[in-house]
C-alpha cells in the first residue's frame, strides 16, 4: 500500500511540474569552481556568473586558462599564462553604474606586482561578460 501511495505522489508531482509556467531564468552549465565538474547554475539573462573561478573561457577573442569573478561581478581578473599559483595579468572593472555583466575599464598588470591599483588604465570601452565567463568587447 505504501508503494502505491508513493508512486501516486510521484505521478502527481511530475504532472504539476510539467504544467508549471516557464521562468525568465536560463540554466547554464558552467565549470564548478571547486571540483571542476559541470554544475547547473540558474542565471538571469545578461547577468555575469556567480563569484568564483572559471576555466577555459574566451576573453576578447582569446581562450584563457582562467578568470575570477569578484565582488558580485564588479571585478573580473584574467589569468593569461595558466601558471600556478595563479597570476592575474588583466583586470576588467566597472568604472560607473552599468547593467549586470558589463565592464568599462580594462587594466593590464604592467609592473607585475599583482596589484592593479597603481597601474594606468590600458583601455576604456564596454565589455560584456556572459553567464559562462566569456568576455566580449561591445
Amino acid at each position: 500500500m505504501r508503494n502505491l501511495c508513493a508512486i501516486a505522489l510521484v505521478c502527481v508531482l511530475t504532472a504539476c511540474a510539467k504544467k508549471a509556467a516557464p521562468t525568465t531564468e536560463t540554466t547554464t552549465t558552467t565549470t564548478s569552481p571547486a571540483s571542476g565538474a559541470p554544475a547547473a547554475v540558474a542565471t538571469p539573462p545578461g547577468a555575469p556568473p556567480a563569484d568564483g573561478k572559471y576555466e577555459r573561457v574566451t576573453v576578447d577573442g582569446v581562450t584563457v586558462p582562467m578568470v575570477q569573478v569578484m565582488n558580485g561581478g564588479q571585478i573580473l581578473l584574467v589569468d593569461t599564462d595558466g601558471a600556478k599559483p595563479r597570476t592575474w595579468e588583466e583586470q576588467y572593472k566597472r568604472k560607473r553604474e552599468l547593467p549586470n555583466g558589463q565592464y568599462d575599464l580594462h587594466k593590464t598588470n604592467t609592473n607585475k606586482n599583482d596589484s592593479f591599483e597603481d597601474d594606468s588604465i590600458d583601455r576604456e570601452g564596454l565589455w560584456v561578460i556572459d553567464a559562462k565567463g566569456n568576455v566580449t568587447k561591445h
